[in-house]
């Protein structure tokens, strides 16, 4: 079974075998592929809706944010 870093040993040696201008496409092509990630990230984010402003537990008395109601915490472990 290979490890990661015998995999990733075997991943540069391979990488090392190509010729310098396979290198460069393979290098070009990996930050167009991440450019065109961020993106479609950056595009998708345009649409994005804030959450509604919600109070902090000492902001009882404003009226611009959403009052919740806190959650009772539940017992961690198992119980008898």
């Amino acid at each position: 079974m290979k490890t990661d870093a015998a995999a990733a040993r075997a991943g540069s040696q391979l990488f090392g075998l190509l010729p310098p201008q396979a290198r460069l496409a393979l290098l070009v092509l990996g930050l167009l592929a991440a450019l065109a990630g961020c993106c479609a990230a950056w595009l998708d984010y345009q649409n994005y809706r804030p959450s509604p402003n919600i109070c902090r537990a000492h902001e009882v008395h404003r009226t611009d944010c959403v009052q919740v109601e806190r959650a009772v915490p539940t017992p961690a472990g198992w119980s008898r």
